[in-house]
């Protein structure tokens, strides 16, 4: 596509001025309206691409996290989220975003829109806009992509996932040397069945369709084989970190339990991995949003770790609620 036919494009970055001039799906486009850089990526730079009123999105990946670059990394990995959203597209299309390009030389991905006529499930989250509702939509569809992967067992990583997974557990549990947690890694280190899963199925992640009826999953990268209970019980943790204040945060959990419908998971695993995973947004170096400053995130980190002690077979959902919002009763 020429310089002349771009309307309305603002001054970019060379190396996507050479994306544009190159890539052969862009020379499909009629026109291009508008580029703008995506506020809010973690590992990749993101543009919005408008183009006679359709969205597509090109991430790139460089050598450093692009929101944090004293973190670095390999920039041929985004050939993992490719490998990824391949497989997750297949077996169901309508929850993922669609390849339109992929470049393995120079890191990049374009992709269709995860939000084309919605919002980021995080966004809603703020907002105090999530319904039981959409939650029990979300946990339902998340058990419906469970199923349809659960024949996936093609690693995503050339060497295997295994190493990939170990790390994974480690910097989300691992490193805060808590017995109890610590006791979680090598638990679910051993286990036999695994079977591709999301990885981070964070708020950040989902785009809120149709008025909370369709989900659409991005940002792939972590995705590997691993058990499906850490997709469950990660996204369990999130409700209740923006669950701090609500009235309804059983309802907001047990909307989601019951839409996601598993009844073989062992639930005191399900409530480390949801309370490891407010423990590891708390202190991780990549910020989450909590409206906590650093006295009441202290004091939550407190209530995490004092419920972790406890014999969390003879802790139900509301008991916990109760002692991260109020303390022990």
């Amino acid at each position: 596509m020429s310089k002349e036919s771009r309307v309305g494009v603002q001054i970019i970055p060379a190396d996507v001025e050479t994306i544009l001039d190159y890539e052969p799906f862009i020379a499909t486009l009629p026109k291009i309206d508008e580029i703008t850089p995506v506020v809010g990526g973690v590992a990749h730079r993101v543009f919005q691409i408008m183009s006679d009123s359709s969205k597509y999105y090109l991430k790139i990946r460089g050598d450093r996290f692009a929101s944090v670059p004293e973190i670095m990394c390999n920039p041929e990995d985004i050939i993992f989220e490719y490998r990824a959203l391949s497989a997750f597209h297949q077996i169901a299309p309508d929850n993922f975003p669609q390849i339109f390009a992929f470049n393995k030389d120079r890191h990049y991905l374009i992709l269709s829109d995860a939000m084309p006529n919605g919002e980021k499930m995080e966004d809603l989250f703020l907002k105090r806009e999530v319904t039981p509702k959409m939650l029990f939509n979300l946990g339902r569809t998340l058990a419906q992509i469970h199923e349809a992967s659960s024949s996936c067992h093609e690693a995503v990583r050339p060497d295997g996932d295994d190493e990939y997974y170990q790390t994974v557990l480690g910097h989300r549990f691992g490193y805060r040397r808590n017995p109890v947690l610590d006791n979680l890694v090598q638990s679910l280190s051993t286990l036999g069945y695994k079977q591709l899963i999301l990885g981070d199925v964070s708020p950040k992640n989902i785009g809120v369709n149709n008025d909370g009826e369709l989900f659409i999953f991005f940002d792939l990268e972590t995705a590997h084989q691993g058990d499906r209970v850490f997709d469950y019980a990660y996204f369990l943790g999130h409700i209740l970190i923006h669950s701090l204040v609500s009235q309804d945060a059983i309802l907001a959990v047990e909307s989601y339990v019951q839409g996601y419908d598993q009844q073989n998971f062992d639930e005191s695993v399900v409530k480390k991995i949801a309370l490891g995973t407010m423990l590891y947004r708390l202190r991780s170096i990549i910020s989450y949003p909590t409206g906590l400053d650093a006295e009441q995130t202290a004091l939550l980190e407190q209530k995490i770790e004092s419920i972790l002690l406890q014999d969390l077979s003879r802790s139900d959902w509301l008991k916990i609620i109760t002692i991260i919002q109020h303390g022990q009763k």
